[in-house]
């Protein structure tokens, strides 16, 4: 049986938290990795995954690790939820890889969905 993994990139937790009740209703390991490696290690062990990354604090090491993460993982969804009102970061996170961009007014509605959705697909391929 392959267990799904649910990672959330940030440093405050918020994401994570929006998160967690759905990650325990459907059984699925939701992780916090603080470093690129660290992210990098969980996703090797498993082809069933999902990152959801918030961008917007620490540009240069956020789209490192979007980066590194779908080029060496390109089966894995990047849900990238960008804090700032710059209006080039969402493009530039299309351009990196991300699945999806979310502004983060949008994350509380719509997070939740989208990441079962992602999932779910991954699942039944």
């Amino acid at each position: 049986m392959r267990y799904p993994l649910l990672l959330v990139h940030e440093s405050d937790g918020r994401l994570a938290a929006l998160l967690r009740p759905l990650a325990e209703l459907k059984a699925w390991s939701l992780r916090e990795p603080r470093r690129l490696e660290s992210c990098l290690k969980l996703l090797d062990r498993t082809s069933l995954a999902v990152l959801v990354l918030r961008v917007g604090r620490d540009l240069e090491r956020e789209f490192t690790l979007l980066e590194a993460v779908t080029r060496a993982f390109p089966e894995c969804a990047v849900v990238a939820v960008v804090d700032s009102t710059h209006p080039r970061l969402p493009g530039l996170a299309w351009d990196l890889g991300a699945s999806y961009v979310l502004p983060t007014s949008a994350a509380r509605e719509r997070l939740g969905d989208l990441v079962e959705a992602l999932l779910e697909r991954q699942l039944d391929a």
